[in-house]
Protein backbone atom coordinates (compact mmCIF):
# COMPACT_ATOMS: atom_id res chain seq x y z
CA UNK A 1 0.00 0.00 0.00
CA UNK A 2 1.21 3.71 -0.83
CA UNK A 3 2.49 5.53 2.01
CA UNK A 4 0.33 7.62 3.43
CA UNK A 5 2.72 10.74 4.07
CA UNK A 6 3.07 10.29 0.24
CA UNK A 7 -0.17 11.69 0.18
CA UNK A 8 0.09 14.78 2.58
CA UNK A 9 -0.05 18.09 1.30
CA UNK A 10 0.37 21.70 3.04
CA UNK A 11 -2.54 24.19 3.07
CA UNK A 12 -1.05 28.08 3.63
CA UNK A 13 -3.75 29.31 4.76
CA UNK A 14 -2.38 29.66 8.45
CA UNK A 15 0.79 31.15 6.98
CA UNK A 16 -0.78 34.55 5.52
CA UNK A 17 -3.81 34.55 7.69
CA UNK A 18 -5.38 33.87 11.19
CA UNK A 19 -7.82 31.01 10.25
CA UNK A 20 -9.39 27.70 11.82
CA UNK A 21 -11.21 26.77 15.34
CA UNK A 22 -8.66 25.49 17.28
CA UNK A 23 -6.17 28.34 16.26
CA UNK A 24 -4.82 29.91 18.91
CA UNK A 25 -1.43 31.52 17.23
CA UNK A 26 -2.05 33.66 14.85
CA UNK A 27 -0.33 33.64 11.29
CA UNK A 28 2.98 31.44 11.39
CA UNK A 29 6.18 33.49 11.40
CA UNK A 30 8.07 32.97 7.90
CA UNK A 31 10.91 31.30 9.12
CA UNK A 32 8.79 28.34 10.77
CA UNK A 33 7.50 28.46 7.00
CA UNK A 34 10.88 27.94 5.98
CA UNK A 35 11.41 24.68 8.49
CA UNK A 36 8.28 23.52 7.81
CA UNK A 37 8.55 23.19 4.12
CA UNK A 38 12.63 21.81 4.35
CA UNK A 39 11.29 19.20 6.58
CA UNK A 40 8.05 18.52 4.34
CA UNK A 41 10.18 18.59 1.34
CA UNK A 42 12.72 15.85 3.04
CA UNK A 43 9.86 13.61 3.72
CA UNK A 44 8.39 13.72 0.42
CA UNK A 45 5.42 16.07 0.46
CA UNK A 46 5.27 18.60 -2.45
CA UNK A 47 1.93 19.70 -2.77
CA UNK A 48 1.14 23.36 -1.59
CA UNK A 49 -2.01 24.88 -1.53
CA UNK A 50 -2.66 28.29 -1.68
CA UNK A 51 -4.75 31.43 -2.85
CA UNK A 52 -5.15 34.87 -3.46
CA UNK A 53 -7.86 35.24 -0.89
CA UNK A 54 -5.92 33.37 2.29
CA UNK A 55 -3.94 37.60 3.19
CA UNK A 56 -0.20 37.16 2.67
CA UNK A 57 0.03 33.33 1.88
CA UNK A 58 1.52 33.87 -1.57
CA UNK A 59 3.72 36.51 -0.80
CA UNK A 60 5.35 34.67 2.38
CA UNK A 61 5.58 31.27 -0.23
CA UNK A 62 7.39 33.52 -2.59
CA UNK A 63 10.16 34.47 0.36
CA UNK A 64 10.70 30.69 0.24
CA UNK A 65 12.55 27.62 -1.06
CA UNK A 66 10.09 26.45 -3.92
CA UNK A 67 11.99 24.03 -5.50
CA UNK A 68 10.14 20.35 -6.14
CA UNK A 69 6.98 21.53 -5.03
CA UNK A 70 3.84 21.50 -6.73
CA UNK A 71 1.15 24.99 -5.95
CA UNK A 72 -2.03 25.00 -5.98
CA UNK A 73 -3.59 28.93 -5.87
CA UNK A 74 -7.16 30.00 -6.96
CA UNK A 75 -8.95 32.99 -8.22
CA UNK A 76 -11.01 35.46 -6.58
CA UNK A 77 -14.88 35.36 -5.64
CA UNK A 78 -17.11 37.00 -8.21
CA UNK A 79 -20.33 35.95 -6.62
CA UNK A 80 -22.78 38.07 -8.76
CA UNK A 81 -24.59 37.13 -12.00
CA UNK A 82 -23.78 37.32 -14.89
CA UNK A 83 -20.12 36.51 -14.87
CA UNK A 84 -18.45 39.25 -17.29
CA UNK A 85 -16.06 39.29 -19.94
CA UNK A 86 -14.09 41.67 -17.31
CA UNK A 87 -14.56 38.82 -14.38
CA UNK A 88 -12.71 36.51 -16.99
CA UNK A 89 -9.68 39.30 -18.21
CA UNK A 90 -9.18 39.51 -14.04
CA UNK A 91 -9.06 35.68 -13.44
CA UNK A 92 -6.55 36.02 -15.77
CA UNK A 93 -4.30 38.98 -14.18
CA UNK A 94 -5.07 37.62 -10.56
CA UNK A 95 -2.68 34.49 -11.94
CA UNK A 96 -0.68 37.30 -12.59
CA UNK A 97 -0.32 38.83 -9.86
CA UNK A 98 -0.40 35.75 -7.59
CA UNK A 99 2.62 34.64 -9.58
CA UNK A 100 4.56 37.36 -9.28
CA UNK A 101 3.72 36.93 -5.49
CA UNK A 102 5.10 33.21 -6.03
CA UNK A 103 8.10 34.37 -7.97
CA UNK A 104 6.92 31.18 -9.64
CA UNK A 105 6.63 31.23 -14.07
CA UNK A 106 3.61 28.80 -13.39
CA UNK A 107 1.39 26.94 -11.14
CA UNK A 108 0.68 22.87 -11.17
CA UNK A 109 -3.02 24.14 -10.24
CA UNK A 110 -5.08 26.78 -10.61
CA UNK A 111 -9.19 26.44 -8.95
CA UNK A 112 -11.63 28.41 -9.57
CA UNK A 113 -12.34 29.45 -5.18
CA UNK A 114 -16.10 29.18 -5.67
CA UNK A 115 -17.82 26.45 -7.93
CA UNK A 116 -21.00 28.56 -8.21
CA UNK A 117 -18.92 31.21 -9.98
CA UNK A 118 -18.65 29.11 -12.93
CA UNK A 119 -22.49 27.71 -12.23
CA UNK A 120 -23.38 31.55 -12.30
CA UNK A 121 -24.65 32.46 -15.76
CA UNK A 122 -21.69 33.54 -17.76
CA UNK A 123 -19.43 31.50 -16.02
CA UNK A 124 -18.10 29.84 -18.89
CA UNK A 125 -15.76 33.37 -19.51
CA UNK A 126 -14.39 31.24 -16.49
CA UNK A 127 -14.07 28.11 -17.65
CA UNK A 128 -12.27 29.83 -21.13
CA UNK A 129 -10.27 31.67 -18.95
CA UNK A 130 -9.09 28.71 -17.09
CA UNK A 131 -8.29 26.96 -20.45
CA UNK A 132 -6.25 30.20 -21.64
CA UNK A 133 -4.06 30.50 -18.60
CA UNK A 134 -3.22 26.75 -19.28
CA UNK A 135 -3.04 26.59 -23.05
CA UNK A 136 -0.32 29.59 -22.10
CA UNK A 137 1.35 27.18 -19.73
CA UNK A 138 1.05 29.44 -16.81
CA UNK A 139 -1.16 26.37 -14.88
CA UNK A 140 -0.80 22.33 -15.75
CA UNK A 141 -4.01 21.91 -14.27
CA UNK A 142 -7.36 23.51 -13.57
CA UNK A 143 -10.46 23.05 -11.77
CA UNK A 144 -12.50 24.41 -9.14
CA UNK A 145 -12.82 23.77 -5.17
CA UNK A 146 -16.49 22.54 -4.90
CA UNK A 147 -18.49 21.72 -1.52
CA UNK A 148 -21.01 19.24 -2.23
CA UNK A 149 -22.41 16.70 -4.62
CA UNK A 150 -24.25 19.27 -6.04
CA UNK A 151 -21.70 20.79 -7.23
CA UNK A 152 -19.61 18.72 -8.92
CA UNK A 153 -22.44 16.97 -10.83
CA UNK A 154 -22.87 20.37 -12.38
CA UNK A 155 -19.93 21.52 -12.77
CA UNK A 156 -19.13 17.93 -15.05
CA UNK A 157 -22.03 18.60 -17.10
CA UNK A 158 -20.00 22.19 -18.34
CA UNK A 159 -16.66 20.76 -18.29
CA UNK A 160 -14.37 18.02 -16.93
CA UNK A 161 -12.08 19.39 -15.04
CA UNK A 162 -8.22 17.95 -14.20
CA UNK A 163 -8.38 18.79 -10.67
CA UNK A 164 -10.65 19.56 -7.77
CA UNK A 165 -10.36 20.35 -4.13
CA UNK A 166 -13.61 18.87 -1.89
CA UNK A 167 -14.22 18.32 1.79
CA UNK A 168 -13.67 14.75 3.55
CA UNK A 169 -12.98 14.11 6.94
CA UNK A 170 -14.66 11.44 9.11
CA UNK A 171 -17.71 13.38 10.39
CA UNK A 172 -18.39 14.60 6.51
CA UNK A 173 -18.35 11.27 4.32
CA UNK A 174 -20.96 12.55 1.95
CA UNK A 175 -19.23 12.32 -1.22
CA UNK A 176 -17.58 9.03 -0.92
CA UNK A 177 -20.83 7.71 -0.17
CA UNK A 178 -22.59 9.79 -2.96
CA UNK A 179 -19.85 7.76 -5.51
CA UNK A 180 -18.59 11.20 -6.17
CA UNK A 181 -15.39 10.65 -5.61
CA UNK A 182 -15.42 7.35 -7.38
CA UNK A 183 -16.97 9.14 -10.06
CA UNK A 184 -14.46 12.11 -10.61
CA UNK A 185 -11.48 9.17 -10.30
CA UNK A 186 -12.99 7.30 -13.24
CA UNK A 187 -12.81 10.56 -15.25
CA UNK A 188 -9.36 11.18 -14.31
CA UNK A 189 -9.84 14.08 -12.21
CA UNK A 190 -6.76 14.89 -9.34
CA UNK A 191 -8.52 15.14 -6.04
CA UNK A 192 -7.34 17.02 -3.23
CA UNK A 193 -9.03 16.80 -0.09
CA UNK A 194 -9.26 19.77 2.32
CA UNK A 195 -11.05 19.85 5.80
CA UNK A 196 -9.58 16.41 7.47
CA UNK A 197 -9.61 18.29 10.43
CA UNK A 198 -12.64 20.22 9.84
CA UNK A 199 -10.69 23.42 10.92
CA UNK A 200 -9.11 21.38 13.66
CA UNK A 201 -12.68 21.09 15.63
CA UNK A 202 -12.00 16.93 15.60
CA UNK A 203 -8.77 17.56 17.35
CA UNK A 204 -10.27 19.60 20.24
CA UNK A 205 -11.32 17.88 23.31
CA UNK A 206 -15.31 17.94 23.20
CA UNK A 207 -15.61 19.93 26.35
CA UNK A 208 -12.85 22.54 24.91
CA UNK A 209 -15.47 23.49 22.23
CA UNK A 210 -17.34 26.77 21.90
CA UNK A 211 -21.40 25.95 22.34
CA UNK A 212 -21.94 26.40 19.03
CA UNK A 213 -20.86 22.49 18.64
CA UNK A 214 -22.87 21.64 21.76
CA UNK A 215 -25.86 19.60 19.49
CA UNK A 216 -23.15 17.54 18.36
CA UNK A 217 -21.17 17.44 21.41
CA UNK A 218 -21.81 12.90 22.05
CA UNK A 219 -21.13 12.65 18.34
CA UNK A 220 -17.82 14.30 19.35
CA UNK A 221 -17.28 12.62 22.42
CA UNK A 222 -17.64 9.53 20.57
CA UNK A 223 -15.29 10.17 17.96
CA UNK A 224 -12.28 10.65 20.59
CA UNK A 225 -13.37 7.54 22.85
CA UNK A 226 -13.12 5.35 19.82
CA UNK A 227 -9.43 6.91 18.89
CA UNK A 228 -8.47 6.64 23.09
CA UNK A 229 -10.25 3.09 22.67
CA UNK A 230 -7.24 2.39 19.44
CA UNK A 231 -4.53 3.96 21.45
CA UNK A 232 -4.66 6.23 18.50
CA UNK A 233 -4.20 10.00 18.46
CA UNK A 234 -7.13 11.85 16.15
CA UNK A 235 -5.35 13.73 13.64
CA UNK A 236 -3.77 10.07 13.04
CA UNK A 237 -7.09 8.64 12.96
CA UNK A 238 -8.61 11.42 10.59
CA UNK A 239 -5.28 11.16 8.42
CA UNK A 240 -6.18 7.73 7.69
CA UNK A 241 -9.41 7.35 7.12
CA UNK A 242 -8.61 10.48 4.48
CA UNK A 243 -5.37 8.89 2.91
CA UNK A 244 -7.07 5.49 2.84
CA UNK A 245 -9.42 6.35 0.34
CA UNK A 246 -8.11 4.82 -3.12
CA UNK A 247 -9.29 7.93 -4.81
CA UNK A 248 -7.65 10.89 -3.18
CA UNK A 249 -4.59 11.90 -4.73
CA UNK A 250 -3.84 14.52 -1.58
CA UNK A 251 -4.41 15.11 1.64
CA UNK A 252 -4.09 18.91 2.91
CA UNK A 253 -2.93 19.42 5.82
CA UNK A 254 -2.61 22.86 7.72
CA UNK A 255 0.14 23.51 10.57
CA UNK A 256 1.45 26.43 11.86
CA UNK A 257 4.31 24.46 13.25
CA UNK A 258 7.34 22.53 12.89
CA UNK A 259 6.19 20.48 15.77
CA UNK A 260 2.76 20.24 14.35
CA UNK A 261 3.90 18.48 11.21
CA UNK A 262 6.14 16.23 12.35
CA UNK A 263 3.31 15.39 15.26
CA UNK A 264 1.15 14.70 12.13
CA UNK A 265 3.39 12.67 10.42
CA UNK A 266 5.24 10.40 12.95
CA UNK A 267 3.94 6.90 12.74
CA UNK A 268 1.25 7.79 10.56
CA UNK A 269 2.06 4.73 8.00
CA UNK A 270 1.76 2.27 10.72
CA UNK A 271 -1.67 3.24 12.20
CA UNK A 272 -3.95 0.98 11.61
CA UNK A 273 -6.72 1.61 9.01
CA UNK A 274 -9.38 3.13 11.04
CA UNK A 275 -13.44 2.96 10.40
CA UNK A 276 -15.22 6.00 10.15
CA UNK A 277 -18.72 4.60 9.15
CA UNK A 278 -20.49 5.31 12.85
CA UNK A 279 -19.33 9.06 12.63
CA UNK A 280 -20.60 10.01 9.39
CA UNK A 281 -23.43 12.95 9.25
CA UNK A 282 -24.78 15.03 7.05
CA UNK A 283 -25.73 18.29 9.03
CA UNK A 284 -24.57 21.33 7.46
CA UNK A 285 -25.08 22.96 10.40
CA UNK A 286 -21.73 21.20 11.65
CA UNK A 287 -20.05 20.10 7.98
CA UNK A 288 -19.92 23.46 6.45
CA UNK A 289 -17.77 25.69 8.63
CA UNK A 290 -19.58 28.85 6.66
CA UNK A 291 -22.83 28.26 8.74
CA UNK A 292 -20.61 28.12 11.64
CA UNK A 293 -21.97 31.17 14.37
CA UNK A 294 -18.72 31.19 17.05
CA UNK A 295 -19.78 34.33 18.00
Amino acid sequence: MMKRRTRIGLGTVQWGMEYGVNNHDGRTPSLEVGRILAAGRAVGLRVLDTAALYGEAESVLGEQDLRGMRVVTKTPRYAHAPITAADANDLKATLGRSLARLRQPSVHGLLVHHADDLLAPGGERLIDALHFLRDQGKAERIGVSVYDGNQIAAVLERFTPDLVQLPLNVLDQRLVTDGSLSRLASLGVEIHVRSVFLQGLLLMQPDSTPAYFDPWRDQLCAWHAACYARNVLPQHAALAFVCDQPEVNCCLVGVQSLAQLEQSLAGLDDVPAFDAAPFACRDPALLNPANWRLS
